[in-house]
């Protein structure tokens, strides 16, 4: 078992849309995509600014999605694993839903997420 930080966001914004969030705005946090756990709701992707967590700004989904981690396997044959071609440091965070192919990640990204323990 490992250690893993989630680290508290500051929400100043949100998509436009009619739908209120199923979820407290105060229990949105940014994880490297490595530390995703099943049963989290991915909301986006940020990227950080040098070695801090510091965001410049971060990419809504128009879809947020319930993670279902998997390991990479660029034989899949999805066309995104495939197309990802063998890189070390991958991950993905679905294998299908709400999409047709993986969500592949760098084991590395920052992804802006709820944590399951939250959502409930």
């Amino acid at each position: 078992m490992r250690d893993m930080s989630f680290f508290p966001v500051i929400v100043t914004g949100h998509p436009a849309g009619d739908t209120p969030p199923l979820f407290d705005p105060a229990a949105v946090r940014i994880a490297r995509a490595a530390d995703v756990r099943q049963g989290d709701l991915v909301l986006g992707q940020c990227a950080a600014l040098g070695s801090t967590v510091e965001l410049e700004q971060a990419d809504y989904f128009d879809t947020p999605y319930y993670a279902n981690p998997s390991m990479y396997d660029p034989t899949c044959g999805c066309g995104v694993c495939r197309w990802s071609g063998y890189a070390p440091g991958r991950v993905v965070l679905t294998d299908g839903y709400p999409f047709d192919v993986c969500d592949v990640w760098p084991a590395k990204g920052h992804a802006v997420i709820v944590p399951a323990s939250r959502l409930h």
